[in-house]
């Protein structure tokens, strides 16, 4: 029996947008080698994990890898509006982790917190298509039922609060709100905020920035940036996973951001971001009211 050749870990395509990036960033492709294999040693195992804590934050974990694979794959090949896309996921479940392992009395809600957030998924499809049509299509265990039965189990646990300035009730989380935790948690999440929260947001939504036309040399700036901030996001995921499982890794984290450094270049480019028409909205609402604070929160 022949020997099966070893799969690679992430392959470049050959198209004329990734040689072109290539050609403008000839050590990127090691230093991604590199990023991959490190990766692979923190993700790459069976966890085992000893309670939930590890659970919860292995897996998110694992799904910013996965993240990161796909705005790889969308930036070196020049689609920079869809790797921006991805970045507002990757950012929020790398502040929830650090989050997490910082106040692991806190991962409790966030299982808790699921029941809520679907019972919010369902009730809004109920306001489209009948019970019925749900239950055939979610199967067993997440039929209206099913789902309301757990709601009502967890709901009491989450309250939604009133804006003191404004008075409008917000949605309940299952803690505070993103902006607060990335106060907490602290660098390199607040540096990244715009990058990775706000500008990514813009896109995701039916904003006017995302009816601009087709920008050939902003989809390449963008592509660039995002896949610059998406490195700098793994490698803080990385390093939480190896502060939770102390997976000996600070040696190999030092020498991928070197090598990334000297590959992408050693500082972002100056941004555009969003036009300043559409931010006017958002600077009117008083001073500290959630709905700034909470800028595009999602449903």
């Amino acid at each position: 029996m022949k020997s099966q050749q070893p799969q690679p870990i992430f392959e470049i395509p050959d198209t004329a947008k990734s040689r072109g990036f290539v050609a403008r960033n000839p050590q990127f492709p090691a230093a991604l080698l590199k990023l991959f294999e490190t990766a692979n040693k923190c993700f790459g195992r069976d966890p085992r994990p000893k309670n939930h804590l590890e659970n919860v934050c292995f897996w998110l974990g694992h799904t910013c890898r996965q993240d990161f694979l796909e705005i790889v794959f969308l930036a070196i090949n020049g689609y920079g509006a869809g790797a921006t896309k991805i970045l507002r996921s990757l950012y929020e479940r790398a502040v929830t982790i650090d989050y997490l392992i910082q106040n692991p009395n806190k991962v409790e809600r966030f299982l808790q917190f699921a029941a809520v957030q679907e019972n919010r998924a369902m009730e809004a499809a109920l306001r489209q298509i009948p019970p019925d049509q749900i239950d055939a299509q979610m199967g067993p265990g997440n039929t209206v039922v099913e789902v309301r039965k757990r709601y009502e189990q967890y709901k009491g646990n989450f309250k939604a609060n009133a804006c003191a300035i404004c008075g409008v009730k917000t949605p309940p989380s299952w803690d505070i709100d993103l902006a607060s935790m990335i106060q907490r948690v602290g660098e390199p999440y607040k540096r990244l905020f715009v990058l990775a929260y706000t500008n990514p947001n813009f896109q995701i939504h039916a904003t006017l920035a995302s009816a601009s036309p087709h920008d050939e040399d902003r989809e390449e700036h963008d592509a660039k940036t995002a896949l610059m901030v998406a490195t700098e996001l793994l490698l803080a995921v990385i390093g939480s996973q190896n502060a939770l499982f102390s997976l000996n890794l600070k040696a190999d984290l030092e020498a991928c951001t070197n090598d990334l450094r000297d590959a992408m270049g050693r500082d972002f480019s100056p941004l555009r971001g969003p036009r300043p028409e559409l931010l006017e909205g958002y600077r009117k609402r008083p001073a500290g009211c959630h709905t700034s604070r909470a800028f595009f929160r999602d449903v």
